[in-house]
């Protein structure tokens, strides 16, 4: 494993569903939040597997809008969490300025 593929590996996967067309099964799949804003930003399509059948297909542009407001809610949440660590930091700091003698 290269050290991208080990970096990637550790980034937060975001999860959804989708049907196989061949048997009818609700699958899993698992993306990176990086890789499917990628998709779906450039247009390419987003594939989806089925374990059982050995399938690849596109998901739907239901399916893909889905993604798209699952990774708007992903991201304003990861902002308001970063959001609330920065204003733990101000807390921690001194109010009154340092003086350097």
């Amino acid at each position: 494993m290269t050290t991208r593929q080990t970096a990637e590996a550790c980034r937060p996967r975001i999860p959804f569903v989708s049907t196989c067309p061949r048997c009818g099964y609700i699958q899993a799949q698992w993306y990176t939040h990086s890789v499917l804003v990628r998709l779906l930003a450039r247009g390419h399509p987003v594939e989806a597997y089925c374990v059982m059948c050995d399938l690849f297909w596109q998901i739907s542009a239901r399916d893909r809008d889905g993604l798209a407001v699952k990774l708007a809610v992903y991201r304003r949440s990861a902002g308001l969490r970063c959001r609330q660590l920065l204003n733990v930091v101000r807390l921690a700091t001194p109010k009154t300025p340092i003086k350097n003698d």
